[in-house]
């Protein structure tokens, strides 16, 4: 695996690699960035090899070879793979291959063991090659800008060598059995997590024009209860404690009636607006502020931790502090005391914000219908709370992820595009 930094060194790299393929009359099967093969042809060029010699390149369009209109898909890639290859599998011939793996900007939950499976085809497929042939050599190059620390760990588990612009040296994570990541379960996990996507997205959209109309039908009929209400305050006068306490009573009714039909129009609103510059680590402060009288009712206390206080998000500040006060809360009711801590990382490309609490979990049957519309653990919930969240965070082109674990707590990961 070779992951680069500095373009000219990648080109100067992958001449030389290619260079040498020529050399020994290597099959050459180089999958690339068009503007990266020219690059290459014209350093080969005034080195001296000729048209003839370079011939023997067999050059594909990695956009093409890995579908990056898509998300990552990695039988797709495989079959490209098996197409590109396949005529050159014969016995007697030397393949050597260099591929740059590239893929369009998606959630890392889908990314990550997409392209742990691609990896555990390739060795499959390889396998099957130097059966074959006897004889193959290939490299995998990553721009190592685009890995996440977490899918680099399951690279390096995956091949035996690590290249980088200036050192090749092994792989200390290497792993000579099978990688556990890409076993059965897994696999059919990530293949259903891809299925169910476009279903999810789908539910939230027509949950938010149910939810449209919805508040639109309880707006309008709250209007004209609460100013008949307001019409009978005044011409009683002086009334008895007890009614008194009935019309009390009342308008508490109305104004929770009120708040639950706010929630829905959070839900119903289509597009973020107001947005602005946000200094994510100040907000997740301010916030903390905001919910430390309900911390401590019940004693638990909040820490925020930040690796990098100067990162910033585009976003509405508004929405974007709703997210926090909705996790928070979900922490608080879920505890009688303990720990929520907020841990803000730097992702790269995005700011990940991980809300944790050390309560008791989310029980399986619980788990499985967790931000489904109007479903709730509460006995007066609207189970929007999540939905909402889940909602906004799509909206400013990120993600919300959920891990828990009985008796150990709850953990909440939202991704946000970083400025």
């Amino acid at each position: 695996m070779y992951t680069y930094t500095d373009n000219s060194k990648y080109i100067e790299h992958a001449t030389a690699y290619v260079a040498e393929g020529l050399a020994k009359n290597h099959i050459i099967l180089y999958v690339d960035q068009p503007t990266n093969f020219a690059s290459v042809k014209e350093n080969l060029r005034n080195a001296g090899y000729s048209e003839e010699q370079m011939a023997n390149i067999y050059f594909v369009d990695t956009d093409m070879a890995y579908e990056t209109h898509e998300d990552f898909n990695a039988e797709a890639v495989l079959k490209n793979l098996n197409d590109f290859f396949d005529p050159h599998v014969k016995e007697g011939n030397i393949l050597r291959g260099w591929g740059l793996v590239t893929w369009r900007p998606q959630s890392r939950k889908t990314l990550i063991p997409s392209v742990a499976l691609h990896e555990q085809n390739f060795d499959d497929f390889f396998s099957r090659v130097a059966n074959i042939t006897g004889n193959y050599i290939n490299i995998c190059a990553y721009d190592s800008l685009s890995l996440s620390g977490s899918l680099l760990i399951e690279l390096l588990q995956t091949h035996e060598y690590h290249m980088t612009d200036t050192h090749f040296l092994p792989s200390h994570l290497y792993q000579k059995g099978p990688v556990p990541f890409t076993g059965v379960t897994k696999q059919l996990q990530f293949e259903n997590e891809l299925r169910n996507h476009d279903t999810r997205r789908d539910k939230l959209d027509i949950t938010g024009k149910l939810a449209s109309i919805i508040a639109h039908e309880l707006r309008s009929s709250l209007t004209v209860v609460q100013g008949r209400l307001q019409l009978l305050d005044l011409t009683t006068g002086d009334c008895s404690e007890a009614s008194q306490t009935q019309f009390d009573g009342i308008k508490k009714g109305l104004a929770e009636i009120e708040q639950i039909a706010s929630k829905f129009l959070s839900l119903a609103e289509t597009h973020v607006v107001n947005l602005k510059v946000i200094n994510i680590t100040e907000l997740i402060e301010v916030v903390k502020v905001q919910m430390e009288s309900d911390m401590d009712m019940k004693a638990i206390e909040m820490h925020v931790k930040s690796d990098n206080t100067k990162m910033t998000i585009f976003g509405d500040e508004l929405k974007t502090k709703q997210v926090f006060i909705n996790l928070i809360k979900n922490a608080i009711e879920a505890m009688e005391t303990g720990t929520i801590t907020l841990h803000v990382k730097d992702d790269h490309d995005h700011v990940t914000i991980d809300v944790s609490d050390n309560g008791p979990g989310i029980p399986d049957d619980i788990l499985s219908q967790i931000g489904d519309p109007f479903m709730s653990s509460k006995v007066d919930g609207t189970g929007l709370g999540l939905l909402i969240c889940e909602k906004i965070i799509r909206d400013h082109n990120g993600n919300l992820l959920l891990n828990t674990e009985m008796g150990k707590g709850t953990n909440f990961t939202v991704s946000l595009p970083k400025l």
